[in-house]
């Protein structure tokens, strides 16, 4: 990629596997391709696979930012961390986990539980606690962190780079802070997992993913979380909703912003 942005769906789906046959959607994940590094935002269970699937090297990222600590949206962390100490390290020397209150604790467990194989080696592991309005900054990149609408502490994420933004809510109900966070970005991905007419505190439903997309006015949205019913919801709201710039992620999707 000689410049700009790149986004690749690892996982447009929520925890629960598909019912029907050949239908598939991975939990969420999120990799972010700029010119001098990798960018990864989420990473459930599965996603390394699909990182090697789409033709990216987990050693090529720098830096993993965990919206919540949920296994559908950090569940690979351990997996990639094995992979980093068995096959290759990363190519930036280190690897930085960015996340919400309790990330720190969450890794030391988690490192106790599968010791020594989780344990760096050849790089550094860092880690890092977000606190709402926090920002984290890298060559050419900053990200945005905000307090999400979660039962567990969670964030959502404004990602500027190359003359673009990038919105991920993570895990989110409908909030006037999300709102604001997504207002008149270049592309909002947005999680829609409730059936339609669902109500969650932590989470969208069709008719209000669609809500937010219409309140923010991005540039385009991807609805991703999705679940076999909010999927079936939003393609029927989608067909009325006219020339909306719209469309529901896919596993592999690529979008150069």
């Amino acid at each position: 990629m000689r410049g700009g942005l790149e986004l690749v769906v690892l996982g447009s789906g929520a925890f629960t596997p598909a019912r029907r046959p050949g239908r598939v959607r991975n939990p969420a994940g999120y990799a972010v391709r700029l010119p001098r590094t990798l960018l990864l935002f989420d990473l459930g269970f599965g996603d390394l696979w699909q990182l090697a699937r789409c033709g990216l090297r987990p050693a090529a990222a720098s830096d993993l930012f965990l919206s919540h600590r949920h296994p559908d949206h950090a569940g690979d962390l351990a997996a990639l961390l094995f992979h980093l100490r068995y096959d290759e390290p990363p190519r930036a020397g280190r690897l930085l986990l960015w996340g919400p209150a309790g990330l720190s604790a969450f890794v030391a467990r988690l490192r106790r539980a599968f010791w020594p194989w989780l344990e760096p080696r050849g790089y550094r592991l860092e880690l890092r606690e977000l606190r709402d309005g926090d920002a984290a900054r890298g060559p050419g990149w900053s990200v945005e962190a905000r307090r999400a609408a979660h039962p567990t502490p969670a964030l959502s994420f404004r990602l500027r780079a190359a003359g673009r933004t990038v919105v991920f809510s993570g895990d989110s109900g409908p909030s006037p802070s999300l709102e604001r966070l997504a207002s008149g970005c270049d592309l909002l991905v947005v999680e829609a997992s409730l059936p339609p007419g669902g109500r969650d505190p932590g989470h969208h439903s069709p008719e209000q993913a669609l809500a937010l997309a219409r309140a923010a006015a991005p540039r385009r949205t991807l609805f991703s979380h999705l679940s076999e019913a909010s999927e079936a919801g939003l393609r029927r709201l989608l067909r009325r909703a006219g020339r909306l710039p719209a469309r529901l992620a896919e596993d592999g999707m690529r979008q150069v912003i």
